[in-house]
């Protein structure tokens, strides 16, 4: 089902939350401008925890992107100067990471390096063989996994802030309005043998479901294809859940993403 906002000039980061979406200059840059940022654009400053001096990246009218540093921030406003062009720091695809909770605080890595991969959002899941439970969820410090996506963003010079999303059980996400939005959506399972695929045209999302160790069960693969999704093989050797969940990710960036080689 196409989502009704998902057109061709639409960003792919248009249904994110508006603090996570990216800082807008109001105009067209150049190296040396300074800018006044006031309202949101000042909101998303301040959630990214932005510090006097700090760089930070950010778009401007023209669709452009820049390194940005600021260099005064009042009650209201806060003034920036413009001082280099920036690569495109985002996709062209919004990717999103649906990864069941992992045991030993291993999301902190997930949510990290998916971060850095270019994710948009970062859904973590209850299944039959995840960690479950508040009292679980508290030992793996779930509150703190935002804040892990945030200081990611900073180290890798990122525009847009990945959502983390609540825990929510495995048939709850499945009826998010960002997975009937998709027009991609992959499960990796060690069970199916690889096999090609043809390009699917104008990919604006995809979404990589991750399991648990032990990976899914019967019933849990039956759920996912039933809601569209299709099993995606990762070769003949047993990865562990993380490791499976970001390389997966790399396939998926290689493909619809901005991930390519240089050679």
């Amino acid at each position: 089902m196409a989502h009704p906002f998902l057109v061709q000039n639409c960003p792919v980061w248009y249904d994110l939350l508006p603090l996570h979406q990216p800082i807008t200059l109001p105009g067209a840059g150049a190296p040396g401008d300074v800018y006044i940022l006031s309202g949101l654009e000042r909101e998303r400053l301040r959630f990214r925890d932005v510090r006097l001096a700090a760089a930070f990246t950010a778009q401007d009218t023209a669709g452009r992107w820049w390194r940005v540093r600021l260099e005064g921030d009042g009650q209201a406003e806060a003034r920036v100067r413009v001082f280099e062009p920036w690569a495109a720091p985002e996709p062209p695809a919004a990717i999103t990471l649906m990864c069941a909770v992992l045991a030993r605080e291993r999301m902190f890595g997930v949510i990290q390096k998916a971060t850095e991969l270019g994710v948009m959002r970062i859904q973590p899941v209850i299944t039959e063989r995840s960690l479950a439970g508040e009292e679980a969820l508290a030992r793996e410090k779930a509150y703190r996994w935002p804040a892990v996506a945030l200081r990611a963003v900073r180290q890798c010079r990122r525009a847009v802030v990945p959502e983390v999303a609540p825990v929510v059980p495995l048939v709850e996400a499945l009826r998010q309005p960002w997975w009937c939005a998709a027009d991609l959506r992959f499960y990796l399972d060690l069970d199916t043998a690889p096999e090609a695929r043809a390009a699917a045209p104008e990919v604006r999302a995809v979404l990589l479901c991750a399991g648990p160790e032990g990976g899914w069960t019967p019933a849990e693969r039956g759920v996912l294809a039933a809601a569209g999704a299709v099993p995606l093989a990762l070769g003949g050797r047993v990865l562990r859940a993380e490791t499976a969940a970001l390389v997966g990710l790399a396939l998926v960036m290689a493909r619809w993403g901005d991930l390519a080689p240089g050679w």
